[in-house]
């Protein structure tokens, strides 16, 4: 489960997947099968959504119900099977999960999928999380799963070797606590740096991409038109791209997602990394003999939300109406409460992220931080998403190959790595 999150996590790297068909379309006609008043329904996820106890669970109050697992390996296999079944207009699977970084894509073909609100959803959700799966007019598509706040994760070890404060409470306040700044962050980095511990202050600069980008209204495309703006002058990609390749000196040079990363979290090789609620399952799977890790409070730059997904109903399936009520059920809020207890996806749903069972909990790897708590603060902090238009997946994977070629390969300039960005980006207008 933990290592399946990395393959999600670098999903969000890929470039588009072409289409490819699957031999005649049914125009509409669906996997599930109805015999005898019974229902199947098939349910396409990728990685680990944490559902398997919750069919058995709905299976058993709802006997007319059989739930089938469809399970793709990786969250790029379930996306290029939902487009395809967008292009072939062909439903496979009755309820099909989406990767927010690729909603967009989705919500240009709305009309594919059942309008999934409802009253015993309505307000289950914060504004920004329902935006991300309402289309122009209003249809709400998606039903929300899991989310990401973020706080910074560190090592308390070489925070001490540096002279650092290592106390959680502590941490968060010398890196400014709610109202941290980049700026502070990367002058904490320069002391760590300076006190020449041998490791890094974080991981790489793509990291970093992933939050700051993620706390800009319009990072790549213009809300008002769809227009990509990352060309003009002074717009916010080129102003984070020149902060953060300002600062590869503090970097470890680690591509996330990579052996060398993943090998990293057991040594010192870096001190701090941005930490979303799924990074901890990443982090302690891949170094569960590492006792030094712990988690603050705290984000550079402001609240920020890295991930999340949801739930789709194909309108075309031979039961929507069914579909419609698994895929509510499963994103209600004490279900979203039983997954982030069991598995750590941190719920979307206001009510589950005050949920006691959701709040008390606490990481005993990280050294019985209460997790719960912080990601609950972290959470109720996002008051916004930017912006995602019709072409964000893509220029996301450009901006972190750019940042990739000056920090982690070294093979470019800042300025030869931007204008290749920006050549990239011409050919997807």
């Amino acid at each position: 489960m933990r290592k399946s999150r990395k393959v999600w996590a670098a999903a969000a790297g890929l470039t588009g997947i072409a289409l490819v068909a699957t031999g005649c379309s049914s125009g509409g006609a669906s996997s599930s099968q109805t015999s005898g008043g019974k229902v199947t329904l098939k349910v396409q996820t990728f990685n680990e959504f944490g559902y398997a106890d919750l069919f058995t669970e709905y299976m058993k109050d709802h006997p007319e119900v059989t739930i089938i697992s469809d399970k793709a390996a990786k969250s790029d296999d379930a996306r290029a099977s939902v487009k395809n079944a967008i292009a072939t207009n062909t439903v496979t699977d009755d309820i099909v999960a989406a990767d927010v970084d690729w909603m967009p894509e989705l919500l240009a073909s709305s009309s594919f999928f059942a309008d999934v609100a409802s009253d015993s959803n309505k307000g289950r959700w914060p504004d920004w999380k329902s935006a991300q799966a309402t289309d122009s007019s209003g249809k709400l598509i998606g039903l929300g799963t899991d989310s990401g706040p973020q706080g910074v994760c560190y090592r308390k070890d070489l925070f001490a070797k540096a002279g650092l404060p290592t106390d959680r409470a502590a941490v968060a306040q010398l890196l400014g606590g709610s109202s941290a700044t980049w700026d502070q962050y990367f002058a904490t980095g320069q002391k760590f740096m300076a006190a020449n511990t041998g490791a890094a202050w974080f991981d790489s600069l793509g990291a970093l991409a992933q939050v700051a980008n993620n706390q800009q209204a319009e990072p790549f495309e213009s809300k008002s038109d769809d227009k990509i703006t990352v060309a003009d002058s002074g717009s916010s990609a080129q102003k984070i791209f020149t902060m953060l390749t300002s600062h590869t000196d503090q970097s470890a040079h680690l591509a996330q997602w990579t052996d060398d990363w993943t090998k990293a979290f057991a040594g010192d090789k870096f001190a701090t990394v941005m930490c979303p609620a799924w990074m901890t399952q990443i982090i302690s799977g891949d170094a569960p003999d590492q006792t030094n890790w712990d988690i603050a409070d705290v984000l550079p730059g402001g609240a920020s939300n890295w991930g999340g997904s949801f739930l789709l109903v194909p309108a075309g399936g031979a039961h929507a109406t069914e579909a419609k009520a698994l895929a509510d059920w499963l994103t209600d809020p004490a279900q979203a409460a039983k997954v982030f207890v069991k598995f750590g996806n941190f719920p979307s749903q206001v009510a589950a992220v005050k949920d006691q069972s959701v709040t008390s909990k606490t990481d005993k790897y990280f050294n019985n931080a209460p997790t719960g708590e912080i990601f609950s603060n972290r959470f109720s902090a996002v008051s916004k998403q930017p912006y995602r238009g019709s072409h964000y997946f893509d220029i996301n994977d450009q901006f972190g190959k750019a940042l990739t070629r000056v920090d982690v390969d070294k093979t470019d300039t800042p300025d030869a790595s931007w204008q290749k960005f920006l050549d990239a980006v011409k050919q997807l207008s």
